[in-house]
């Protein structure tokens, strides 16, 4: 399935302009923070290739993340720690990194997109829509936004943390971390309210 911006027309002829597309990241990874992406498109340029960021490659994804950066009217993260997801849960944390995310927008939007069931309330007009990522444009820009955003925070705490190998699963729950978790039980970054933590602890 390809994104369309059937939906951003749709509200251009209902006479919104500043519409964002939302949508996070890591929301079942084992440790590290959730992040949320907002991006705002331009209405009348087209952008070749964007696709939910899950079905994308690493060096796919950070082309589109130029393309989509330098272009768009305006992009923000809102970023949710693994304390924070430990404290209210992941549902939650969730709401909240989608209001940072539409907070940081330099330019407040006059219409939201939302990928994922109903978990967030706003005063600005929204929608949320099922596999958004998968049918939306501005939500799948949104995906790969807050996908390279987590993916190169993970990276950087693979230097503070390179017996987990978060560079290589970002945290999710494989094989690999989960043999690491054994050998060395959780880090200072793990989700600690998750099964796997609570098993080690």
């Amino acid at each position: 399935m390809k994104p369309s911006s059937k939906y951003e027309k749709q509200l251009h002829k209902l006479g919104y302009t500043l519409i964002a597309g939302l949508d996070e990241a890591g929301r079942g990874s084992w440790a590290g923070p959730l992040v949320a992406g907002a991006v705002i498109l331009p209405p009348n340029k087209k952008f070749k290739g964007i696709r939910d960021s899950k079905l994308l490659s690493p060096q796919k994804r950070q082309k589109l993340f130029l393309q989509i950066t330098k272009n768009a009217v305006s992009w923000s993260v809102g970023i949710v720690s693994h304390q924070e997801i430990d404290k209210m849960g992941i549902i939650p944390a969730n709401r909240l990194a989608f209001e940072r995310a539409v907070k940081k927008l330099q330019i407040t939007p006059e219409y939201l997109l939302v990928d994922g069931v109903r978990n967030f309330s706003s005063n600005i007009p929204h929608q949320f829509i099922i596999q958004g990522d998968r049918k939306i444009v501005s939500i799948a820009a949104a995906s790969i936004i807050a996908k390279v955003i987590r993916d190169q925070i993970l990276k950087t705490l693979h230097q503070l943390y390179p017996m987990y190998n978060f560079e290589k699963h970002k945290g999710y729950g494989t094989k690999e971390h989960l043999k690491y978790l054994s050998e060395y039980g959780p880090s200072e970054i793990h989700r600690l309210s998750y099964k796997p933590m609570l098993d080690e602890l």
